[in-house]
């Protein structure tokens, strides 16, 4: 026999002294395990026939006398209900006890026990005649029971005294956030502009704008000075363009803007669309001189109708003033103040014919793309001398403002910018974090992203898709503007605000809390950074307050009016969706509708989809993505469509699909 087959029976000692084989008795070792097995089911048996005795008895006293009495529930026992129960007595006649058992109310968080023990007893009377004279009463206590059994996990509730702090931030004493885009053509003046607002807000200083300019000065860019605020990037000011989003943070006497500087160049289209996805509001800029508003709008939609029969570069570089405004109304900008830029190099210098003519053309495109005119400023601005932009400060050129003060009486662009209506916020929806930067601190992450929906507090815990990790929440810090003389880019640093003005820091119960709306940093823990990436999404870990995970979905979508190719079923597509973009494929085309006319019929199965047209489709993703209706979070819910470097169509997600 082998030595080690039996080492199980050795003590330590014995392990490492000197042992035979023989010492050890195998037949012995299995013949004291069967009679302990064997001892284990006769004392079973034993209190099994016991119980059943008990149980017997008081079965019998039961039928001796019929009565209807009120009892106690015993654990296990049903929740309450009447049971008909039949036995023979000695004479071989039946009678029936009637019992009511009325079940005390379980005590507040605590569930029903579930009907495990409830089996025993129908076991334990298995022999009486009541499974055969069983009643209706009897399926329908199995039925609550088994409903019992499968109640799910209790969704967590948001706490009263924090659901009444939320609800506060709706009164008019409360600070609104708002996040807003900088739209345009590329050189239309963006940045510049950006840079000119932080400097007549004192949100930069006077003395960084003179080493600003003393640095551009040196490679030939003085002009750019003002854009080196937002352009950061050694490679953005050396070829004087934006490539990337530039975050700042703003506040006027109303708001608190987050600021986002979105690129202009056809190229970096996906990282404006990534911009876009974030934001509540926009702020389009146009170029007033003469030949640039018509490469960026009407000659942008020549060159796009030149598109289809020519790829050269210079074509596409062209109206992405056009291009803009439809994306940003696809991704949910409602809002728009266009800041005419440059008037002060148009011919005439400060023409009110020119600002008028621009006028007329952008409001009847923004109008055809459903925006509302309402909703819709116009103001006249020159972002590199600073006329229009500000009231307060130095004026740089007093004639530019005199000349533009004999016909202009309407707002600053500041004054246009607190005319914005405060936008809705989800408090109370499921969380909604959408990820778009990630970055590792020893043993933590720090994530920067938007909370779309939702609210997320320091301490709790959440959980990250479409990975389906869970982590906990160390820090949270909400972006905020800073004055004079520190980055505009600030987590930390907090702002003087009027005394009759109320932010969320002065809420107790909203302190290390970010809220739907805020640019924010999350530290995270108990995660591995490699699992983290930008487009996750985090969320709240109770499974009913997750969103989907799914590759296939059913959309609306509006299809760009000047499209090269017709698109047709199995057409391949890059789909952008908020910090991400995936390859799809439309594989089926629902129906489809002439844009603007009510009167016709939805066509049904079409073969091609052409420009200018509504359609239902179905769209599969190479994988699997967070995504979700856009009536339940419409960040998850609104795409763009883009093919061969070109935009093709935006959509909303109306059902998603296993």
């Amino acid at each position: 026999m082998s030595r080690h087959r039996n080492i199980r029976n050795l003590d330590e000692d014995d392990y490492y002294d000197d042992y035979y084989d023989e010492d050890y008795d195998e037949d012995e070792y299995f013949l004291e395990q069967q009679r302990e097995k064997e001892r284990k089911r006769k004392e079973d048996a034993a209190k099994k026939a016991k119980q059943n005795q008990l149980k017997q008895q008081q079965q019998q006293k039961q039928q001796a006398k019929p009565s209807i009495v009120k009892k106690k529930p015993v654990a296990g026992s049903a929740a309450g209900g009447i049971s008909i129960s039949s036995g023979n007595n000695n004479k071989g006649t039946t009678k029936k006890s009637v019992s009511i058992s009325v079940a005390a109310k379980p005590p507040h968080g605590l569930s029903v026990e579930p009907a495990k023990k409830r089996s025993t007893n129908n076991e334990a009377q298995h022999n009486s005649s009541t499974i055969a004279n069983s009643s209706s009463s009897d399926k329908t206590s199995s039925s609550s029971s088994s409903s019992t059994q499968a109640a799910a996990t209790p969704i967590p509730q948001i706490p009263s005294n924090i659901l009444a702090a939320l609800r506060s931030l709706n009164n008019t004493g409360v600070r609104s956030h708002l996040s807003l885009v900088f739209l345009g053509h590329v050189d239309a003046g963006k940045s510049t502009l950006t840079g000119r607002l932080l400097l007549s807000l004192n949100h930069v200083s006077q003395r960084q704008l003179q080493k600003y300019q003393k640095a551009s000065s040196a490679i030939g860019k003085s002009s750019f000075a003002l854009a080196w605020f937002t352009d950061e990037d050694e490679s953005e000011r050396e070829r004087g363009v934006t490539i990337d989003i530039a975050t700042k943070f703003v506040r006027t006497d109303k708001f608190d803007f987050t600021i986002l500087d979105a690129p202009g160049h056809k190229d970096f289209i996906p990282n404006m669309i990534s911009g876009t996805a974030s934001a509540d509001c926009g702020l389009l800029v146009v170029a007033a001189t003469t030949g640039e508003f018509e490469a960026g709008f009407a000659g942008g939609g020549a060159a796009a109708a030149a598109a289809a029969d020519s790829s050269s570069s210079s074509s596409r570089t062209c109206g992405q003033t056009r291009e803009h405004i439809v994306l940003a109304r696809g991704l949910g900008v409602t809002q728009f103040v266009v800041a005419v830029n440059k008037l002060d190099a148009a011919d005439p210098v400060w023409s009110k014919d020119r600002f008028e003519y621009i006028r007329s053309l952008i409001l009847d495109f923004l109008k055809e793309n459903g925006f509302k005119e309402k909703k819709i400023t116009f103001v006249p601005v020159s972002g590199l001398t600073g006329v229009n932009v500000s009231r307060e400060g130095k004026m740089e050129d007093e004639a530019g403002w005199k000349a533009l003060r004999k016909w202009y009486k309407g707002p600053t662009l500041v004054e246009a910018l607190d005319g914005f209506t405060p936008a809705k916020r989800e408090f109370e929806k499921p969380l909604r974090v959408i990820v778009t930067d990630v970055s590792s601190e020893g043993k933590n992450v720090t994530v920067r992203g938007r909370v779309v929906q939702g609210f997320v507090r320091m301490g709790e815990r959440v959980a990250v898709l479409p990975v389906g990790d869970e982590a906990n929440v160390v820090r949270v810090e909400r972006g905020k503007a800073t004055k004079e003389g520190a980055s505009p880019y600030s987590f930390a640093a907090s702002n003087e605000g009027s005394s009759q003005e109320k932010d969320m820091e002065d809420i107790p119960e909203l302190q290390n809390c970010a809220l739907a709306g805020d640019i924010v940093e999350v530290t995270l823990s108990g995660i591995d950074p490699a699992r983290l990436s930008p487009g996750c999404v985090m969320c709240h870990p109770h499974p009913s307050l997750r969103p989907p995970v799914k590759r296939k979905f059913e959309a609306r979508v509006l299809v760009m009016e000047r499209l090269a190719v017709p698109i047709i079923r199995g057409s391949q597509v890059l789909l952008h969706m908020h910090s991400i973009d995936v390859p799809a494929v439309l594989n089926k085309l629902v129906s489809s509708e002439k844009r603007g006319d009510r009167n016709a019929k939805p066509r049904q199965n079409p073969r091609v989809l052409t420009g200018g047209v509504t359609a239902t489709v179905e769209i599969t993703l190479s994988e699997k993505l967070v995504i979700e209706e856009s009536n339940e979070c419409k960040s998850l819910g609104r795409f763009v469509l883009r093919r061969g470097g070109d935009t093709i169509a935006v959509g909303l997600i109306d059902k998603v699909l296993d």
